[in-house]
């Protein structure tokens, strides 16, 4: 039977080592700037991993190592700039205002837009990138002062986590019209 799903599972922490290490919220906004930063880019990177995976089998096809690491920098590098560019400026705008507030997020959003135009070099692709980066940079810095999830926890409804007491036997299903 499977485990309940826990942040603190010392075996989930050993299959994602990558993952490991300080969170961007593990310390407050205006202090530990490196751990800051590697809370965000590691998160980056994954991002950036995946969208490489998908574009190197599906949109470019690339045949050998320079092409799978050309598309790899394609993706990663404004990817890690955007995400340095926010938690720098975040920190930056805190420390010197002195005030934990959405403005800062909304100053780290804001300095992100240079790299998301060297990134396409197109505005019809830098404005919404932009503005929906600081939805979800208002939405979060919300959730943080408030407390709330953006997602409910999932939690079993039963006393374990597969029930297929609601579902049939196999006889009954699929119903076939003969």
């Amino acid at each position: 039977m499977p485990r309940v799903y826990d942040d603190d599972d010392p075996s989930l922490r050993k299959r994602l080592l990558f993952l490991g290490g300080p969170n961007y919220y593990d310390s407050p906004e205006g202090t530990n700037p490196w751990e800051k930063l590697w809370g965000i880019n590691k998160y980056a990177l994954m991002s950036a991993a995946f969208a490489t995976i998908g574009d190197c089998c599906f949109i470019s096809q690339v045949k050998n190592i320079s092409e799978t690491l050309n598309v790899f920098g394609f993706y990663v590098i404004p990817a890690v700039g955007v995400a340095s560019t926010f938690a720098a400026v975040t920190y930056i705008a805190t420390d010197f205002r002195g005030k934990d507030d959405k403005l800062n997020y909304g100053l780290g959003v804001a300095a992100c837009m240079p790299v998301l135009h060297a990134f396409k070099k197109k505005q019809a692709f830098t404005i919404p990138a932009t503005l929906f980066l600081l939805a979800g940079a208002l939405l979060k810095k919300d959730s943080k002062e408030n407390n709330w999830n953006w997602w409910n926890p999932v939690t079993p409804r039963y006393d374990h986590w597969y029930d297929y007491s609601l579902v049939g036997t196999i006889t009954e299903w699929p119903r076939r019209p003969y």
